[in-house]
């Protein structure tokens, strides 16, 4: 059983991380828009996986990034809708992988999750 932090702003896209998801065996999920709501769902439950849309306001993402992952080894995913401005966030998060389509989520997945080990 998989377990999955998303945070993203926008709802739209947080249901279709979550639905990119669903068949790539993650069963549980967290749906964030704010750095404190990450911190606290990841305090409740450690993600097996995060992912993280570009429309929030990326340093706020990145920071409850760094902060839940400092702890332990989770993949980060970046999904983007603007691919020209993941450069700029992914320069300043180093555990992060992307950035990926949402199209592409399941093969994000499996190179983050590889690189991870495995699900647990």
């Amino acid at each position: 059983m998989g377990h999955a932090l998303i945070i993203d702003d926008d709802i739209a896209i947080r249901r279709a991380m979550q639905k990119y998801l669903e068949p790539l065996g993650f069963e549980s999920f967290d749906h964030t828009w704010t750095r404190q709501q990450a911190l606290a769902a990841a305090d409740r439950r450690l993600p097996d996986i995060i992912v993280i849309g570009d429309a929030m306001e990326e340093i706020s993402a990145l920071d409850a990034v760094q902060r839940i992952s400092a702890e332990a080894s989770i993949p980060v995913l970046l999904v983007s809708r603007k691919p020209i401005r993941a450069p700029n966030i992914i320069q300043r998060a180093s555990s992060c992988e992307g950035p990926f389509r949402m199209d592409q989520i399941d093969t994000a997945v499996n190179v983050a999750l590889c690189r991870r080990g495995s699900l647990h």
